[in-house]
C-alpha cells in the first residue's frame, strides 16, 4: 500500500524540527563551554621556556603548544573581577622582558643598586647578555673588555679611538659599532660603543647613543624605564623613524666627520702618537653614514631628510 504525499510531508517537517531542536541544543552547549573556558583562562599567564627565561601574556594561545600541553612552567595569575589588568614583575629581573603599552610606549623594568642607580637588561648584536647602568650623562655605550670579547672584539688596539675626560684625566678608549641594542621589545640598529677597561662589577653604561632614539621617562618610584616612539601619532615614518629622526642621524655623522677630520689633521701635523687613531675614527663614521645612506635608499626616504650639513 502507497504511503499518503501529505502523511510523508508531516513526517519530515516534524523529523526538521527534531533535527533544529538538536542542532539548537549543540550550539548553546559550545557557547557555555567556550564561555567556561574562557572564564577559567582569563587573567595573566606565564611560562618558562628550555632555556629557564619566564614569559608572560594575557593571551593563552601565545604560548607555545607543547607548553600548553603538557602544562610545563605554566602558571595562571588571576585577577579580581573588574581589577586594572598588570603584568606581575617576577623575582628575576633579567627574565622580565618590556611590553608594549595601548600608545606604543615599551615599559623596561629596572633593577635598583646602590647610589640610587639601576641596571636594565641588554641584548647586544641579538645573543650577548649585558646588565648595564643606566646613565642619560653618557653620550655612548660604554661595555667592558669582557663583553667585548664576548662580541668577537679582541684586538683593542686596531680599533678606531675616541678620547673621553675622566677623573684621570684624557683616555682613549677603542669605539666599535653594535648591529643592534635590545632591551625588551625595544631596538636599535648601528649603535656606537665604547670599550672602557677600567668599568668593574657590571657589564657597561646605558648611554644616549641608545636612549636618543626614543622619548623616554624614568620612573624611579616604581622602577621602570618608560620608552616611546620618537615619531609622533599618524606622523609619516621610513623604517619605523621621522624624517626628522633621519636628518637628525645624517647631521649628527656629518658634524663628527667633519670636526674629527679637523683634529686628525692637527694631530698629523703635531705628530701626535693617536693621530692615526683619530682617522680610523672618521673612517669609523664616514662607514656608519654610508651604511645609514643605504638603508635610506631602501626605504625609499626623500633627499630632503638626508642633506648634508
Amino acid at each position: 500500500m502507497e504511503a499518503s504525499p501529505v502523511k510523508s510531508m508531516s513526517a519530515r517537517l516534524k523529523l526538521n524540527r527534531i533535527f533544529l531542536v538538536l542542532r539548537f541544543t549543540l550550539v548553546l552547549f559550545v557557547i557555555c563551554c567556550t564561555t567556561q573556558i574562557v572564564g577559567t583562562f582569563a587573567g595573566v599567564f606565564s611560562y618558562r621556556d628550555d632555556a629557564g627565561a619566564l614569559h608572560f601574556t594575557d593571551d593563552i594561545s601565545k604560548i607555545p603548544k607543547q607548553y600548553r600541553q603538557s602544562e610545563k612552567g605554566v602558571r595562571q595569575h588571576r585577577e579580581a573581577r573588574g581589577a586594572h589588568r598588570t603584568t606581575p614583575t617576577p623575582s628575576v629581573p633579567l627574565e622580565l622582558p618590556g611590553s608594549f603599552a595601548r600608545n606604543e610606549e615599551i615599559q623596561i623594568p629596572l633593577i635598583p643598586v646602590s647610589g640610587g642607580n639601576f641596571l636594565v637588561d641588554t641584548v647586544l648584536n641579538g645573543r650577548v647578555k649585558a646588565r648595564l647602568m643606566l646613565d642619560t650623562g653618557a653620550s655612548l655605550i660604554t661595555l667592558t673588555e669582557e663583553i667585548g670579547r664576548k662580541l668577537g672584539i679582541s684586538q683593542f688596539g686596531d680599533s678606531p679611538q675616541l678620547p673621553f675626560n675622566t677623573a684621570g684625566g684624557e683616555e682613549w678608549m677603542p669605539l666599535v659599532a653594535l648591529d643592534t641594542v635590545t632591551i625588551g621589545k625595544a631596538q636599535t640598529r648601528l649603535v656606537e660603543a665604547s670599550i672602557n677597561s677600567h668599568i668593574k662589577d657590571i657589564d657597561g653604561l646605558l648611554g644616549m647613543s641608545f636612549l636618543g632614539d626614543f622619548r623616554f621617562e624614568i620612573d624611579r618610584t616604581n622602577k621602570r624605564l618608560t620608552l616611546k616612539p620618537s615619531r609622533v601619532k599618524g606622523e609619516q615614518a621610513w623604517d619605523g623613524k621621522s624624517g626628522n629622526w633621519w636628518q637628525g642621524r645624517f647631521e649628527h655623522y656629518d658634524s663628527i666627520i667633519k670636526g674629527y677630520s679637523s683634529r686628525a689633521k692637527f694631530l698629523k701635523r703635531r705628530g701626535h702618537v693617536k693621530a692615526l687613531n683619530m682617522q680610523k675614527t672618521v673612517d669609523f663614521y664616514q662607514d656608519l653614514r654610508k651604511k645609514l645612506q643605504n638603508r635610506a635608499s631602501i626605504f625609499g626616504l626623500p633627499d630632503r631628510f638626508r642633506s648634508s650639513l
